[in-house]
């Protein structure tokens, strides 16, 4: 069901993940060359751009076509939940659920291309959860703006940054062994 409704997106992803991939080998092909980068960490680096441009296509294409733009801005936190319960087939918690689970995605791929700390991580995804936000707003694309979902953005990029927390840490430790010998 989904992927029909998400099906008009593919061709911006394909022509996307292309474009990075060619991006990210011009900026880096000296560096390749020379061995200061592994292939490894620049395919991380492109899974986790990806991942970035999946976003941003997924949340910020409008939801519906050919009504006139509007935004919706809700600022008091989980207000839809309090006043409404689950919502009709639990679509509030489903939603929710969603927004986690996709920034827990986020969040261990950020720390496997990136090797931040893990506030560092929550912190820098949770600005970009907060621009996809300002976003939709500003375009006027027919979405709810939501605090809501910038704290599930939140909550799920710190679950998938503590999952891999250990694994970053020892890459960074085995790298830094091989350079002192």
């Amino acid at each position: 069901m989904y992927y029909r409704l998400l099906s008009y997106l593919i061709p911006f992803f394909l022509i996307g993940i292309v474009l990075i991939a060619g991006v990210l080998t011009i900026t880096n092909w000296e560096r390749v060359k020379s061995g200061q980068t592994q292939l490894s960490k620049l395919f991380l680096r492109w899974i986790f751009l990806g991942w970035i441009l999946a976003t941003a296509l997924i949340t910020l294409m409008p939801a519906s076509f050919g009504n006139e733009p509007q935004s919706t801005l809700s600022l008091i936190p989980f207000q839809e939940l309090i006043l409404n319960g689950p919502g009709i087939g639990y679509a509030v918690i489903k939603e929710g659920l969603a927004n986690i689970l996709l920034f827990a995605v986020g969040g261990a791929l950020y720390m496997l291309a990136v090797k931040p700390s893990v506030g560092r991580a929550v912190l820098q995804l949770g600005i970009l959860a907060v621009a996809v936000e300002a976003g939709q707003f500003a375009l006027g694309i027919n979405r709810i703006s939501s605090v809501d979902d910038v704290v599930w953005a939140v909550l799920g990029t710190a679950i998938g940054a503590f999952a891999l927390r250990k694994r970053a840490k020892q890459n960074t430790r085995n790298t830094a062994a091989e350079v002192a010998s």
